[in-house]
């Protein structure tokens, strides 16, 4: 695959900071990189570590490296700097750009067509051509781990990130609701790890690489993230998103026909599956643009002790995931795995559904006021 500049940062593309002679400082350039590959990183520990997905081969693996996390990152950013263009911000509205997001697993990894395991069966039966369970994918498990919690968790990194997006606060807070997100979390993913571990010593591997390299990248980052006024770091600008767009075309050009060929459905159901996309663009017309808050909002307001939540809950994840993974072969453990597919099937369709009717409301009343 060609290369393509990916980091949205060139000399008219840079990091919000002083310039000098109408360019940017190199350091400003290379610091918003690190960001961006930071937030990277937590997409895809979100995304396939929590699922256990990428932890077998190891996140180390070349293909994770040249594929998994470049998929992620580009579906990541292309869809916040969307989001930001357009003002559609609120919680619903990401929640319908995490469905655009997710319906990836049609055309690339044929999962919502063809099963988890690319043969064909699927894990709760079918809902006409689609995999009932494997539906989750694209409205709730990547709307929301592969989108919606590593936003949440770069609003964090970047406080005045959460001006755009003060909806996302109580994830990382200290509420009841967002205590009650934190524990299920924990609970419903520690066993999927547990399981997809690979074995204790492999975990153990996986996450001595994530010990390493998060910390790594949030110290070259820090920088760009403290000078930063938000948008800057998850928006790119036309030149970047250029790169973006082509990325993904190109990702989904050569996938489409190499990756479990023999998933593709007829083309009726292909033609339905684009229907998906009809709908979260629909929903996402249907939302109003929502204007920065102000930096004096208690609304966008980042408790310090917000980063002690993020690590505690990816501490526990992946700990309470090696104590289980000693014990990943006993049936027990597959019932909270079981528990989460039928969960997450009903929740997408019903997310959906209020995600729709919040437009319609914003469409009628106006959006609320954060």
């Amino acid at each position: 695959m060609p290369a393509v500049n990916l980091s949205g940062v060139d000399d008219d593309d840079a990091a919000d900071g002083p310039s000098r002679g109408g360019r940017r400082p190199v350091r400003d350039r290379f610091g918003v990189v690190f960001a961006r590959l930071l937030i990277g990183l937590m997409v895809l520990i979100c995304a396939e570590v929590f699922s256990g997905a990428s932890l077998g081969i190891g996140l180390w693996n070349p293909w994770t490296l040249v594929m998994t996390f470049w998929l992620y990152f580009a579906h990541f950013f292309f869809f916040t700097t969307l989001a930001i263009w357009t003002g559609r911000t609120s919680f619903w509205a990401l929640y319908l750009w995490g469905v655009l997001y997710g319906l990836y697993e049609s055309w690339i990894t044929k999962v919502i067509w063809y099963g988890y395991g690319g043969d064909g069966k699927v894990v709760m039966g079918r809902i006409g051509a689609f995999g009932f369970s494997e539906m989750s994918m694209a409205f709730i498990f990547h709307p929301v781990m592969s989108f919606i919690v590593p936003l949440a968790v770069a609003c964090v990194l970047c406080p005045p990130l959460r001006r755009s997006f003060p909806d996302l606060a109580w994830l990382t807070g200290a509420s009841r609701r967002g205590r009650t997100v934190q524990a299920y979390l924990v609970a419903s993913f520690a066993p999927v790890v547990a399981i997809n571990s690979g074995g204790p010593a492999n975990l153990a591997a996986n996450a001595a690489f994530v010990t390493v390299l998060l910390p790594l990248l949030l110290w070259l980052a820090a920088p760009a993230l403290a000078a930063s006024d938000g948008p800057s770091i998850v928006a790119f600008r036309r030149p970047g998103f250029v790169g973006l767009c082509v990325y993904l075309a190109l990702l989904y050009g050569l996938t489409y026909g190499t990756i479990r060929p023999e998933g593709l459905p007829s083309v009726g159901v292909q033609l339905l599956t684009l229907g998906f996309y009809a709908v979260a663009i629909a929903g996402l017309a249907l939302h109003r643009r929502r204007e920065r808050l102000e930096a004096t909002s208690p609304a966008v307001a980042v408790d310090p002790r917000e980063i002690t939540v993020v690590t505690t809950v990816l501490g526990l994840v992946i700990g309470l995931g090696f104590v289980l993974s000693w014990f990943r072969g006993v049936p027990v453990l597959f019932l909270p795995m079981v528990a989460n597919f039928v969960i997450w099937t009903l929740l997408g369709f019903v997310l959906t559904a209020i995600a729709l009717a919040a437009g319609v409301r914003e469409r009628i009343e106006g959006p609320a006021r954060a």
